[in-house]
């Protein structure tokens, strides 16, 4: 297969995975996906990005519970018990990845920054994770309990948790995503319906 189909065919079947198989993800597969991001651009090249990897089921169930308030404030629905939050999403990854990026103005970083640079690296993550078998979704939802999960995991003042990574061996098949034609999505040289 060429190299540009064989690309192409990753797009395609890069899919939001909410269930992974309760199998380790190993330390060489983990470091291809993180060396992946690492390689991603950046604004001026600044690379403004620490990854916080989470693999210990106490953090990860706190995290959840987190999570899971955070989902349930959006929602307007009551907040969940310790057990549901555990049976969640962020509880059951085996690898749940925090992609954090700098604050402009409260680092040495020079250069106009506006955090949006952590988003190549997380496509970049999640892209090598798919080529791989792994299965991954980003969610910003945490972002409503920011302060208590910068808290728990201990995110300092000088960066922000972009996304929560969700990451493991899918837990069912998934075929390719379903997208409307690009000319639904495109308009050229001015806006059009």
């Amino acid at each position: 297969m060429e190299p540009i189909v064989q690309v192409m065919e990753l797009f395609r079947h890069q899919r939001a995975v909410r269930t992974f198989r309760d199998e380790p993800v190993t330390d060489e597969v983990l470091h291809t996906v993180l060396e992946a991001a690492r390689h991603a651009p950046s604004g001026s090249n600044t690379q403004p990005w620490r990854f916080l990897v989470l693999r210990d089921a106490g953090v990860k169930a706190d995290l959840s519970f987190e999570y899971e308030l955070a989902q349930a404030t959006r929602a307007g629905r009551p907040s969940p018990s310790r057990e549901q939050a555990e049976a969640g999403m962020i509880a059951r990854a085996p690898v749940v990845v925090v992609p954090c990026v700098t604050v402009p103005g409260r680092t040495g970083h020079a250069g106009f920054q506006t955090g949006a640079s952590i988003y190549p690296a997380c496509q970049n993550l999640m892209l090598a994770a798919r080529a791989l078998g792994l299965g991954s979704v980003l969610t910003t939802t945490h972002r409503i309990r920011r302060a208590e999960i910068h808290a728990l995991l201990g995110i300092p003042v000088t960066y922000e948790s972009a996304a929560l990574i969700p990451l493991g061996w899918p837990g069912r098949a998934y075929g390719p995503n379903r997208r409307e034609p690009v000319e639904m999505a495109v308009c050229f040289d001015h806006w059009s319906e």
